[in-house]
């Protein structure tokens, strides 16, 4: 059977573009996706944080690919000029009882490899952002945040320069192997490939239960709102995070204004998450969460108002975790000789694209 590509990349997200762009190097690939464009679901609607590596346990695939992500993007955004910025940021102590666990975070990130970590008390607080008020803070130099629409146009260009070839609008209705050679079939038409790599982010587990790997991913959303007013904030302010997620936080946008979230809620997976088709209260910005989302961050910013927040936009990411779940680590294996899964890519995903791109062209070779 005459195959069509080396490798077939199912998803267009920043990681399915990151491993079809570091693939296309050395091989042929096609990538599909079911959009009409890429990165229009999770890539494109998140905090556009460089995270550090501090928050994940010491020998797990998220802390590895995040220390080394972390260095691989910065050197990526900076030889391709895509707009970006190395903030800082702080994870801020507001109470006595949360000092235990700031201590524990610096340990781990010591561990991880994170460079430029360390706990500052309340005046070094000030001298890095005036309006902020804690106890003391943990503070990380290789925090940051870029543009992360950018940074997709960038990998999408690279990838058609090395002949890569795309297939958008083509959602995969059946995957089989015959031989050593695997079968994508889409609503347009039928590709073969010697290697399957399923980047499919909130539909992998789909595209995993094609052939037999079974997963169960939760969705799990998260609403952002703006702060109209500008404080003096230049760098990532975070509370000290909890059991299912970072916390809110504030992340300066690259204009000057302040980002404020996200939450967690699980929500069904049953519709389309960015449709207009459907109109479903579940997938929108909800105004009733602005006063929760006033009172965690006016512990460590009390001069804000909630006036000053303004509905901006909602995500939704894939988590392995079930509610109430501590950590859960990346799946990243080559279920069978030639196919490889990608399940549950959450956060730090953005950060670790471009070294998740070279784990799994190691997985490959």
């Amino acid at each position: 059977m005459e195959k069509d590509f080396d490798v077939i990349v199912i998803g267009a997200g920043v990681i399915g573009l990151s491993i079809s762009y570091e693939l296309s190097k050395k091989y042929s690939v096609g990538l599909i996706e079911k959009n009409k464009r890429y990165g229009l679901e999770t890539s494109s609607r998140n905090s556009e944080v460089i995270h550090s590596g501090i928050h994940y346990p010491t020998g797990s695939l998220k802390a590895k690919l995040c220390v080394q992500g972390n260095e691989l993007l910065y050197e990526f955004l900076r030889e391709n000029n895509i707009l970006h910025k190395k903030t800082g940021k702080l994870t801020v102590v507001v109470k006595e009882d949360e000092i235990k666990e700031i201590e524990r975070l610096y340990k781990q990130g010591i561990e991880n490899g994170v460079p430029d970590v360390k706990i500052i008390e309340k005046n070094g607080i000030k001298s890095f952002a005036p309006e902020i008020e804690g106890v003391c803070a943990l503070y990380t130099a290789s925090t940051g945040i870029l543009n992360v629409h950018y940074l997709m146009d960038c990998l999408y260009e690279k990838f058609l320069n090395n002949d890569g070839i795309v297939g958008f609008d083509e959602k995969v209705i059946n995957i089989e192997k015959k031989n050593s050679i695997y079968l994508v079939e889409t609503e347009k038409g039928k590709y073969y490939s010697e290697i399957v790599i399923n980047s499919a982010g909130l539909y992998a587990e789909q595209i995993s239960n094609k052939l037999g790997f079974n997963y169960e991913v939760f969705w799990v959303k998260g609403d952002y709102f703006t702060i109209s007013k500008k404080y003096n904030i230049p760098l990532l302010i975070y509370p000290v995070p909890m059991k299912e997620g970072l916390g809110i936080h504030l992340t300066p946008r690259l204009d000057g204004f302040l980002r404020v979230g996200p939450d967690v809620e699980y929500v069904e997976k049953n519709y389309p998450p960015y449709s207009n088709e459907k109109e479903n209260s579940i997938f929108k910005i909800e105004e009733r969460k602005k006063e929760f989302f006033y009172n965690e961050i006016r512990k460590f910013l009390p001069e804000i108002k909630i006036e000053d927040l303004n509905s901006e936009s909602y995500g939704i990411r894939p988590k392995l975790q079930k509610k109430g779940e501590g950590f859960k680590d990346f799946v990243i294996k080559e279920e069978l000789s030639g196919f490889i899964n990608l399940i549950g890519i959450d956060s730090p995903g953005l950060t670790c694209c471009l070294s998740i791109a070279k784990y799994v062209k190691n997985l490959i070779s």
